[in-house]
């Protein structure tokens, strides 16, 4: 069974680009499974499969063909810290840990040396103690992590970090599931339903969320990863999004998942979840099988 990998770019409208950052994941014989390109968010999610080397390869060709961006001019409502902004590699099937951590960092290395991107391990692949989480890694955008760099905590492979082109944070976890809800409301009450069910503010177990504006004056989002979907799945956070709502007089107009999440996590057929679907969702198993592997 391959490896899985997720390499996020921050770009959801330049076609062009989006293009050639899925043509290096054929060139390296990797299987691209699928994209979501978001252009408010202003960032595609690639989810690709294949062996270590495949992977490796892939993510360091993908990471060449992103330097023609610029974070310097991107609006994006979602946070980013580099042009191929993350990178997890995440274990399937008989894959484990260990394959996602040699995959990453092999790929950690691999892209620095190539691209001249600054690279930050993170999660099990970091070879710092305590390893770095990505919200660690990201708090205070680049100039924080520059100021941190001088301080001694520099990127795990590259050197100094650059305005234009970021860093990339590439690291090894298990499975996460990004699933946004979207609310008829102001964005300060989109905020504070974000604030109110994220785990560091006493919310939900392993939920990390934001609020944002989708559309102005009252198109708003709350966008969450279920970093442990095993105790909060899917189902679970959009029933706490909506318990808040309610309190706060917004209302869910729909929902979202980003990405492939293992069959075990997709809600049923008849979940409220499930009926508010945007799009239709699709699980890992379903994409593998599609692509024959």
């Amino acid at each position: 069974m391959p490896l899985i990998a997720i390499p996020n770019a921050s770009t959801g409208s330049d076609a062009k680009t989006i293009r050639a950052l899925a043509e290096a994941i054929g060139d390296a014989g990797a299987t691209l499974l699928d994209i979501h390109s978001d252009d408010v968010h202003d960032r595609s999610v690639f989810t690709i499969a294949g062996s270590e080397g495949e992977l490796v390869e892939a993510t360091a060709t993908m990471a060449e063909r992103a330097r023609g961006l610029d974070l310097t001019v991107q609006r994006g409502v979602h946070p980013r810290m580099g042009v191929l902004d993350v990178c997890p590699f995440v274990p399937h099937g008989d894959a484990t840990m260990v394959d996602a951590v040699s995959a990453a960092r092999s790929a950690g290395e691999l892209i620095a040396s190539r691209t001249g991107i600054p690279v930050f391990l993170y999660g099990e692949a970091a070879l710092r103690s305590p390893r770095p989480t990505l919200p660690e890694l990201r708090r205070g955008g680049l100039a924080e992590l520059r100021g941190r760099a001088k301080r001694g905590l520099g990127p795990d492979f590259g050197e100094d970090i650059d305005d234009r082109l970021g860093v990339v944070c590439v690291g090894a976890r298990d499975v996460l599931i990004a699933f946004n809800v979207w609310i008829k409301s102001d964005p300060k009450t989109a905020r504070a339903i974000a604030r109110q069910v994220r785990e560091s503010h006493s919310g939900l177990t392993g939920v990390r969320a934001l609020g944002f504006e989708i559309e102005a004056p009252d198109t708003c989002q709350v966008s969450m990863n279920l970093t442990t979907p095993e105790a909060i799945g899917i189902e679970d956070a959009l029933s706490a999004v909506e318990a808040r709502a309610r309190a706060l007089r917004a209302k869910v107009t729909a929902t979202e998942i980003v990405g492939l999440p293992p069959e075990r996590f997709m809600p049923t057929a008849n979940a409220r979840a499930t009926r508010l679907l945007k799009e239709p969702g699709r699980s890992l198993e379903d994409a593998l099988r599609e692509a024959g592997l």
